[in-house]
């Protein structure tokens, strides 16, 4: 059976290598990180994946049919990239009346990271297939700046009538002036740079 995998992110994946040292490392596929086990052969290094969390991801198809991706998506748990920043979704549950979040941002360019280049709190949305809300009611810091390589733990919340809805999804969506900051930064900023958690799965 044809299988398509395509890529954010160039990648030479092989799924059946002979058995050689192997190093356990974190590859992004599709925005979304997975282990790894390397296999150098003839000087060039290959990726072995599980097939389970590639189709999980959405990198494997039936019948080699290229999904059209419009968000990077992953489980509670995961860790997404766009190319500039990653976001882990940490914890997702009630807060008395209220529905909250807890995100792990991280800059893994190499430049610096302001906050009018990532998402706000109203950017992030907790969704059904029927309805969304924003998170805009968030605790403590938000970010100011990032330098390369560092993080912050975000913590937000829906208004009072959060927790009366069994939301399914986050989705994180930034606004286009700052993916245009980005842009303008010289930032690597993936095609992909919206991001979606669902909340009915977890890692």
């Amino acid at each position: 059976m044809d299988k398509t995998i395509p890529l954010l992110l160039g990648l030479a994946v092989l799924t059946a290598l002979p058995a050689q040292a192997q190093t356990p490392q974190t590859v992004f596929i599709n925005g979304v990180a997975l282990q790894a086990s390397t296999t150098t052969k003839n000087g060039e290094t290959y990726y072995q994946f599980k097939a389970s969390d590639l189709k999980r991801i959405g990198a494997i198809t039936a019948g080699g049919v290229i999904p059209k991706i419009e968000a990077v998506r992953g489980c509670v748990g995961d860790t997404l990239f766009n190319g500039v920043y990653t976001v882990q979704l940490l914890e997702a549950g009630n807060e008395d009346s209220a529905f909250g979040v807890t995100l792990k941002l991280s800059n893994a360019s190499r430049g610096k990271l302001y906050n009018f280049m990532a998402f706000s709190p109203s950017n992030v949305v907790a969704a059904t297939d029927s309805g969304t809300l924003p998170l805009n009611n968030y605790v403590g810091q938000w970010i100011d700046t990032l330098l390369p390589g560092t993080s912050i733990t975000l913590h937000t919340r829906t208004d009072t009538h959060g927790a009366a809805i069994k939301w399914t999804r986050l989705l994180i969506r930034p606004e286009a002036s700052a993916v245009k900051d980005m842009q303008k930064a010289g930032l690597p900023l993936a095609k992909v740079y919206n991001m979606e958690f669902d909340l009915t799965c977890k890692k």
